[in-house]
Formats: C-alpha cells, sequence, structure tokens
C-alpha cells in the first residue's frame, strides 16, 4: 500500500484483520500529497482524490454515491466489472431468464442507481471464483459515500423495508468476508458521524473497523501553512511584500493557534482570500471567521466564546484562584500529571461559578466552552449530538469547558428518565470522554452545580471530576472586594474609597446580587444628575435591592458543598463558620445526619463561631 496509507488502516489492513473500515469525522479533509514530489504535484489533495490514488492498484475501483450511483476510477474497470457481472451487450451468462433479462436491460440502460440493485453486483465481485491469466484473484476497491444513506441508524423495534434490511445486511457480511482479506480487497464506507450509522455496522461482531478522521492538529496545520507559503513564494509575480506569502515564522506560529478546531479547507479558504486581495493575514479577522465556522459548525450543540477577564476582575475567592494558578503553572511547565482530569465547582447562585471558570479559560489562553442541551425529539438526534460535542472538543483543544447546571443534565442513573435508554446511552459516551487519560490538559471539563447530590456518583468520582471546590456565598471581606472590582469592571465613577461598610449592609448577597446592586446605584446617580456615585446613593440602591435567594436553599446547597470537597485545602477559609451558622438557623432538614458526616470524615474538626471566621473583617 505504500508509506502513505490511512492512519488506523495499515495496520489491521497489512495484518488482514479487517478489510472494510467505517471511516467518520473530517471525510472532505485535505490530505498530504504522496506523489507531490515524485510527480510535482500539489502538496496537498482532497480525500477524494487521496483514495483514488489508493485505488490505482486495483483491478476494479468503485466510488458509489446513493445519489448517482456506481463510479468507477478507470473505463476498464467498468469493462471489467461488466464483464465479471455478465453486464455485457452480448448478453449475460444468468441461466435464470428473469435475472437475465434484468441484467440485459441494465446493460443497455447503463448500471443502476439503487442500492439494492448495485450492491448485489458488487457482490458477485466480492464472491467470483473467476482469476486473471496468471491464476491471481481479482482485487476490488470500494468506497462508499455518505454511507448513513445508505444504511441509516433506526430506532429499536421500528421495521424496516425488505430491501433496505437485505442492504443492511449486505454490508454487514462484507466486514466478515475472508474473501476481501485474502484477495487484499478494500472497502470504505464514509460519513460524517459514526452515530447515524445502523447500529448492525457498528457492532463489533461485524468486524467493520471504526476510524476517525480527527481535525488537524497543529502540527498539522504548521505544515499546511508552510507548504501554502512556499507554493506561493515560488511565483515571485503574486509574492508582495505584506501579503500572505510573506508570513514570517512567528506569524505562522500565530496563524497556526488561531486557527484552532479548523479543517484544513478552512484555513486554506482564510489564506487563498487574503492572497487573492495581496494583504497580509489579519489575525481579528482570522479569529472572527474562525467563530463564524465554528457557530455553523456546533452553534446547536456548544456556545464557543472569546474571554475578555481574568482572575483580576474576580472579588475574593483567593483559595480558589490560588488553586487554578497552580494548575495553570502546570500546564505552563508541561507537567500534565498536575492537571486534574475534571473539576466541578459547587455553591449556591451568583458565587462566582462561571466568572472562574471563564477567567481560568483566559488566563490558561484556551479556547472557552459552554455546553448546551443535547437532547433531540428525534430518533438518535441526542447520541449523534455527543458524538459531535465529543469530537468537536478534541478538535478544539486545548479547550476549557463549562458544563453548567451539571446537576441537571447528569442527574443520578436511578433517577426515573423515561427516554428509552437514551440518558443511561448520552452519559456512557460523556464518562467515556472524561475518562480518556489522553485528554489531560487539553480537555478541561468544569462542571458547575448548586447540588452535587443531584450528580450520578460515577461522573463525580476522582478520574473523572478529580477536585470539588465549594464556593459559599462570600463573606462580608470579600463582598467589600466584590464591590471594588464591580465599579472598576463597569467602569462607573465613584467617590467611595472603603467598601467594608457597605459589604456589612449586604449580609447574605451573593456577588451576582452585589454586580447588580452596583449597576442600579448608577443608575440612581443618573436619576439624580450626579456623574459620581457616592455613599448615600449606594445605600439607596443596596435598600431598594430585594434578593432573590432563599435562605434555606443556599443553607442546603452551601451543607452539600461541605459534604462532596474533595480535599481539605480546597474547603473555604471559613468553613467552620458557615456551618456554625447553618446548624444556628436549623433551615435544613436532617442537619444533624450531615454534620455527623462531616465529622466523621474530618472534613470540619468543630464548629466554629462566625467569630472565627477570617474573612469577617
Amino acid at each position: 500500500m505504500g508509506h502513505w496509507f490511512i492512519d488506523g488502516v495499515q495496520a489491521p489492513f497489512k495484518s488482514q484483520l479487517n478489510s472494510v473500515f467505517l471511516m467518520h469525522g473530517d471525510t472532505t479533509c485535505l490530505m498530504p500529497n504522496p506523489d507531490a514530489e515524485d510527480k510535482g504535484e500539489l502538496p496537498y489533495i482532497s480525500f477524494e482524490i487521496f483514495l483514488e490514488k489508493l485505488m490505482e492498484p486495483y483491478h476494479i475501483a468503485i466510488f458509489y454515491n446513493v445519489a448517482t450511483g456506481m463510479r468507477f476510477l478507470k473505463p476498464e474497470m467498468e469493462d471489467l466489472f461488466r464483464s465479471l457481472t455478465g453486464l455485457t451487450e452480448d448478453g449475460p451468462a444468468e441461466k435464470d431468464p428473469v435475472k437475465a433479462a434484468k441484467a440485459q436491460l441494465g446493460a443497455k440502460r447503463g448500471l443502476p442507481r439503487e442500492p439494492e440493485l448495485c450492491f448485489p453486483l458488487i457482490d458477485q465481485i466480492v464472491k467470483t471464483k473467476k482469476r486473471m491469466a496468471n491464476g491471481k484473484p481479482y482485487r476490488l476497491a470500494l468506497v462508499v459515500e455518505s454511507a448513513h444513506l445508505v444504511a441509516p441508524m433506526t430506532s429499536p423495534g421500528v421495521p424496516l423495508a425488505a430491501n433496505e434490511r437485505a442492504t443492511i445486511e449486505r454490508l454487514r457480511l462484507w466486514g466478515r468476508r475472508q474473501e476481501l482479506r485474502t484477495n487484499r480487497s478494500i472497502m470504505f464506507f464514509l460519513t460524517d458521524q459514526e452515530g447515524k450509522m445502523s447500529n448492525e455496522l457498528r457492532s463489533p461482531e461485524t468486524e467493520i473497523a471504526s476510524v476517525f478522521i480527527p481535525k488537524p492538529k497543529e502540527k498539522e496545520r504548521l505544515a499546511f501553512l508552510q507548504a501554502l507559503c512556499s507554493s506561493v513564494r515560488a511565483d515571485t509575480a503574486t509574492n508582495r511584500a505584506g501579503s500572505a506569502a510573506s508570513l514570517s515564522n512567528n506569524d505562522l506560529s500565530l496563524l497556526t493557534r488561531a486557527t484552532q478546531g479548523m479543517s484544513l479547507r478552512q484555513v486554506q479558504e482564510i489564506f487563498t482570500k487574503a492572497q487573492a486581495s495581496g494583504k497580509s493575514i489579519d489575525l481579528e479577522a482570522v479569529k472572527r471567521k474562525k467563530q463564524e465556522i465554528l457557530v455553523r459548525e456546533y452553534g446547536d450543540i456548544m456556545d464557543v466564546m472569546e474571554i475578555e477577564r481574568g482572575f483580576e476582575d474576580i472579588g475574593g475567592l483567593e483559595h480558589v484562584k490560588l488553586h487554578f494558578k497552580d494548575i495553570l503553572a502546570a500546564i505552563t511547565s508541561g507537567e500534565q500529571r498536575m492537571v486534574p482530569m475534571g473539576v466541578t465547582l459547587m455553591g449556591p447562585p451568583g458565587t462566582g461559578k462561571t466568572a472562574i471558570v471563564e477567567a481560568f479559560a483566559k488566563e490558561a489562553g484556551y479556547t472557552f466552552v459552554k455546553i448546551k442541551s443535547l437532547r433531540s425529539m428525534w430518533l438518535g438526534e441526542s447520541e449523534a449530538r455527543m458524538e459531535r460535542l465529543t469530537r468537536g472538543l478534541r478538535a478544539l483543544a486545548p479547550v476549557v469547558v463549562m458544563n453548567d447546571e451539571a446537576d441537571l443534565a447528569e442527574a443520578g442513573r436511578d433517577s426515573v428518565k423515561g427516554d428509552s435508554g437514551v440518558s443511561e446511552r448520552l452519559m456512557k459516551m460523556w464518562m467515556e470522554l472524561l475518562s480518556d487519560p489522553t485528554i489531560r490538559g487539553q480537555i478541561i471539563v468544569i462542571s458547575c452545580t448548586n447540588r452535587p447530590d443531584r450528580i450520578d456518583a460515577a461522573l463525580k468520582r476522582s478520574g473523572r471530576s478529580d477536585d470539588r471546590i465549594l464556593l459559599p456565598m462570600p463573606s462580608a471581606k470579600e463582598r467589600a472586594l466584590i464591590f471594588d472590582v464591580m465599579f472598576r469592571r463597569h467602569k462607573i465613577n465613584v467617590q467611595i474609597d472603603d467598601f467594608a461598610p457597605f459589604a456589612k449592609l449586604t449580609e447574605g448577597f451573593s456577588g451576582a446580587d452585589i454586580e447588580k446592586i452596583t449597576l442600579e446605584s448608577f443608575r440612581f446617580a443618573m436619576r439624580a444628575g450626579i456623574s459620581e456615585v457616592h455613599g448615600p446613593v449606594l445605600e439607596t440602591a443596596i435598600a431598594d435591592f430585594i434578593p432573590n435567594a432563599n435562605q434555606a436553599e443556599i443553607d442546603l446547597m452551601t451543607l452539600q458543598g461541605l459534604l462532596e470537597c474533595s480535599s481539605r485545602r480546597l474547603l473555604p477559609p471559613n468553613a467552620g463558620a458557615l456551618l456554625a451558622g447553618i446548624m444556628e438557623r436549623q433551615l435544613v432538614s436532617d442537619i444533624e445526619v450531615a454534620v455527623t458526616r462531616l465529622k466523621e470524615r474530618n472534613v470540619i474538626a468543630r464548629a466554629a463561631s462566625p467569630a472565627d471566621d477570617p474573612n469577617a473583617n
């Protein structure tokens, strides 16, 4: 086959383990041209042309599409196909008069297009006992394009038409045909998503090997861009200063990172447009184009966002920020072993969980992704979306993934769902990603929840969510810091130097509440014709605000967060005071049981009084 055979195919093909391959993913990709140097061809070619080059040595090479039928690589291959299947003008070899009439009609009208008519003819080639003059068997190569249209996934129990069942069964049997392996024949079934294919073809028993074609990694994108520049520079007439062709090594490096998650075709489009205009490639324009592409490709399953604020824009939560800075240091030093497989942030609403995740992505320089609901009313669509999500995250890596309200999306497997097993299948696919050691440091999933007790235990275990951290309601000291951050963030002029007195007026308020009060104080100042917010205006805004939080719910969420924390080091500095306050209010049912569990596990050595809170002042 040559040294340029497809990754994931060469080894099982050479060892005769597999001859049929289900290729899914970026099946419209560009591939390095194996003949570029020897024959002076383009350095990169389409996947279709790549397969054509691969199939040139075969005696019969067929491309099948449900819309156009069979296309042969060379005219003589079609002639041989017709001869071996009896589809000749001279008359078919078939003795059955009905089959003979159909074959003769096919010879006159041309080859059929329907899979139930084409595939039996191809099956004749697979099974043929005829040999070449030298006694060797004929070698067949087949590519089935958009294979999910030929053998789509169906719901269990939904009956298929007889011709559809026969087509799926024929494809399934091809995976197990020994003749294909001994004859060194090969078949490729192409689809963009494996989940679209019939389950009959994805079972290990079929011996059809599944091969994923990923988006190009950084090294591959850099090599592609270098090849583009070299190709353009060879044409001195278009090599103008400042053009795409004159990119420096540093420019290429920046462009390579900026195109993370894009296919080579998409990168080529950006490069070609810049080259045609004779302009330099604008990295901001590349980012806008990338955003446009990613929205089009993944917009229904995740938001890909540009983050502007880092840790300096977060007030308080020093122990949480310190932990994430340790993770950043591990990433920077390349010490992947110190990067958690996943993180779960717990606590009441508005305590800064989203802000921490976004700031971490900004500081790390990683792409930031927020997962959307994957549920769909259509058969198999939920599973297909999960497959696209996991493949997309791998393509976008390195990436920080925010899984918001994880208690709703990842409820325990024992909870009532009534969705014919969709939830279990989605959870299984998600857990497979989270447990994959190859994603460590590349795909950092941070789940945010108010109720960690509602998340399935298998998703919270170490190895999937290594760090579980409580973000409680802010202390008085933290609320003062949040006020200062919010006035700076929203660029509101303020005459207040010390926010501590105002922090004491907002006991029980969340960081989100304080942001709302900050904006309201600006509104009050504008109504009064004042250009700056001063103390009385801020006091008015605080007095006017009605918090939405329910103290009983806050206490329950805080208590559950304490119970689920994965490290004593990551407990809030005022954990004892938090527990003492919850015990004093007695708003949570069965609180004695929870407190006993905390003490037995030595999570809280003693129930401290509020006066012991290190953040109180």
